[in-house]
């Protein structure tokens, strides 16, 4: 029964009836909300107009599919959206001004260049008519080295078969290969699919010479049927090589810097093969004979079956909370125009990176930007009664690069999957709790949550966005997937956990980047800090009276300020346990407090809600350099239309020279601004950081962890508006 129909004790007062407790669902409603209009990504038609237009006005293809092609929509952003400028949106949004024109970021690379292009304006049905394209970054800012996309790799694929099969020429060489990973490369004689099949997975590599497109290629054994296809994950084979893919030209691109268990490296299979002349290879027998059972999950829950639940309308409201989900081709889930009783929280809270890095010897350390591979169009639609409950409704986004990697990435050709989820949850506890005089009262949590699932490579990642009933919003980011492993080398243990014979489950760290563009009570916002530190029970201008032979402890006292301006330093800050802190993006010329007090300014505060490491690493790492955010768990800066992701989708390869001129993404460059915070509109860039000790229990799949922060009020209301009547949106 309910709280409220609980008999009261005899001795007890009667509590007043009340509403918590209530087990009536809130129903979620979808509509055609004016954000999604302006700020939701480019539809799957929309997609396929633009690409298919400018096309046809530049000649340029769809993806670089052969190595003819000259020039080609490049990267995870090829085409997305061109989010219109905020002070325009905002008006159309509170009615105050006409719809802004909706325009298509395309990304076109060509032999020598790479270039961003604004085109537009679509008119209805995606239609083009009267379109232009206009230069957004011109030929020379960025680095031909740091094109985006990795299609390229598929003609890498050539390169490996030739080099095993000139290997396989020496018999000796053949034998060698044969004997030590088994009959498991069909170039070589005697392959047998059931022994296993040799993979080759390339891999960006960051920490090439300035200028140079390097790919590390990776191999490993893909065992038989019944393991799964995608355990070679957890089966590294020590023979692994480079090659420089800097030129356009396919032809001048070659393979260097080959190892073999743990030897070398050589810089051609010619030298491997004099080195096995000369008696100089030891054998090494990775250990392909324990597959099946350890390797692939012996339990999953089974599929449900249920129809999935589709919405056409991403605007959302539920409760006191109204707000428009879309899902960036890159980056992956935003929300937009969030709102609680019908006033403006925010108007951007969005997924906008993750970083892997990855420790071993100088050439073994590696880091992704998943963004720069993609957080959304590798992954495929999330599975009713799986991924998220069955009555759960789903949204779509546009793909045309998955959901495994293709060779044809052409966005005239994209299609429609299903990313998102969004559903009620009534949580397993409650929001405020009180037990007096015997008599326990309480509310339990009910909550809607947003759920987008991202897979890149081996692992997902899964986002959840939780709207609550007392104003507060959770983003909780957790990792899966398979833990990257290779082979066990001589000093290994200094980098990994070996969690199999032959198995090093490499130690790495997870950062995960998210932005939110807090409106509190209007734009013109501050960043207010307070800290808790301790303090001598003597000053401040306090009456410190006390017994004259009392004993007189330090005690704890709160510091608070504004920040000023934006900088490295100044308006950047990483938790420190010694000094606690709350941060807050509030409004100077606004207060909720019932005697109108200017000392409780209304606010938001951003809570770290687990722990979060510091960036191991020093500034000047070019793992780094390359995502700055990574340093920080709050960077703020000031608003700017042309500041909308903290890194760019171009840092995975030639990463010694970051790309920071004015028209780079670039935390650091928006920082280096130096302009004003007070009174200002205001971003907050929150970077999480989760470091990976790997353990055995992470295999066959890791299971799931992460880091969360919430967005709470801080003084927004005058009381705790869950105590209150429930309010719809």
């Amino acid at each position: 029964m309910s709280l409220a129909e609980k008999p009261v004790h005899a001795s007890l007062p009667a509590w007043p009836a009340c509403r918590y407790g209530r087990k009536k669902r809130e129903p979620v409603r979808f509509y055609s909300s004016r954000a999604s209009e302006t700020l939701g990504e480019l539809s799957v038609a929309e997609v396929q107009a633009v690409s298919s237009w400018f096309m046809a006005k530049t000649s340029a293809a769809g993806a670089r599919s052969e190595p003819s092609v000259e020039k080609w929509l490049a990267g995870p952003s090829a085409v997305e959206l061109l989010r219109p400028p905020k002070k325009a949106t905002l008006a159309y949004l509170d009615g105050k001004g006409p719809k802004p024109a909706r325009f298509a970021r395309v990304t076109m690379a060509t032999k020598t260049a790479v270039l961003e292009y604004k085109v537009g304006p679509l008119g209805p049905a995606a239609s083009l008519d009267g379109a232009t394209i206009e230069e957004l970054v011109p030929a020379g800012s960025i680095p031909y080295s740091k094109r985006p996309g990795f299609e390229e790799t598929n003609f890498v694929e050539s390169l490996y078969n030739k080099t095993i099969e000139e290997m396989g020429k020496h018999m000796e060489m053949s034998s060698l290969l044969i004997e030590a990973f088994g009959k498991i490369f069909p170039h070589l004689g005697g392959f047998s699919p059931e022994h296993g099949t040799a993979l080759y997975l390339p891999r960006n590599d960051p920490l090439a010479p300035f200028g140079t497109r390097r790919v590390r290629i990776k191999s490993t054994w893909q065992p038989p049927l019944p393991s799964r296809p995608d355990a070679n994950w957890l089966y590294p084979i020590p023979f692994d090589f480079e090659v420089n893919i800097t030129s356009w030209n396919v032809s001048e691109w070659y393979v260097s810097h080959i190892t073999f268990c743990g030897q070398g490296p050589w810089n051609s299979t010619a030298e491997v093969v004099a080195a096995h002349a000369k008696g100089q290879l030891k054998l090494c027998k990775p250990n392909f004979s324990s597959a099946g059972g350890w390797d692939t999950p012996q339990q999953e829950s089974p599929r449900s079956g249920a129809p999935r639940r589709e919405s056409g309308d991403s605007g959302v409201a539920w409760g006191p909370w109204s707000f428009s989900v879309t899902q960036r081709p890159s980056t992956g889930v935003a929300i937009t125009d969030i709102k609680f009783r019908g006033e403006r929280i925010a108007y951007e809270l969005a997924l906008m990176d993750s970083q892997a890095i990855y420790g071993g010897r100088v050439r073994d350390q590696f880091m992704y930007s998943d963004s720069a591979y993609t957080m959304s169009q590798w992954s495929t639609s999330l599975e009713p009664g799986v991924d998220c409950p069955e009555d759960a409704t789903y949204l779509s986004a546009a793909n045309w690069m998955g959901p495994v990697l293709s060779r044809n990435p052409d966005p005239s050709k994209a299609n429609a999957f299903w990313p998102i989820c969004i559903f009620h949850w009534d949580e397993d506890h409650e929001i405020w709790r009180h037990m007096d005089a015997g008599y326990t009262r309480g509310y339990v949590r009910k909550t809607i949550l947003v759920r987008s699932i991202a897979t890149v490579g081996n692992y997902d990642y899964i986002l959840d966005v939780k709207f609550r009933e007392d104003g507060e919003i959770n983003v909780e980011s957790r990792f899966a997937g398979y833990p990257e492993t290779r082979y066990t080398g001589v000093g290994e243990e200094r980098f990994s956990t070996i969690v199999r014979p032959g198995v090093a489950g490499i130690v790495h760290t997870h950062s995960v980047a998210w932005k939110v563009d807090l409106e509190i009570a209007g734009s013109k916002n501050a960043l207010h800090v307070t800290e808790v530190r301790e303090h001598a029970s003597s000053g401040l201008g306090v009456d410190w009276r006390a017994d004259p032979n009392e004993e007189v402890f330090p005690t704890k006292i709160l510091e608070a300020r504004y920040v000023e301006r934006e900088g490295v330093g100044l308006s950047t800050f990483a938790a420190d346990p010694k000094v606690p802190k709350v941060w807050a993006i509030v409004n100077r010329n606004s207060s909720s407090s019932a005697a109108g007090s200017e000392l409780n300014p209304r606010g938001y505060r951003v809570e770290l809600l687990s722990f979060s490491t510091s960036q191991l690493h020093s500034a000047t790492h070019p793992f780094v350099k390359a995502m700055p955010w990574t340093k920080y768990h709050l960077a703020v800066t000031r608003y700017q239309d042309n500041e909308y992701r903290p890194s760019s989708p171009y840092v995975n390869f030639d990463g010694l020279q970051p790309w920071n001129d004015k028209y780079a993404q670039d935390l650091d460059v928006f920082l280096g601004n130096n302009e004003s915070l007070l009174d200002e509109d205001l971003v907050a860039w929150i970077g999480l950081n989760k470091e990976h000790i790997v353990r055995q229990e992470d295999v066959p799949l890791v299971s799931n962890f992460g880091v969360a922060f919430s967005l709470q009020p801080f003084n927004f209301f005058e009381l705790n508006t869950a105590s209150n009547p429930p309010h719809s949106a």
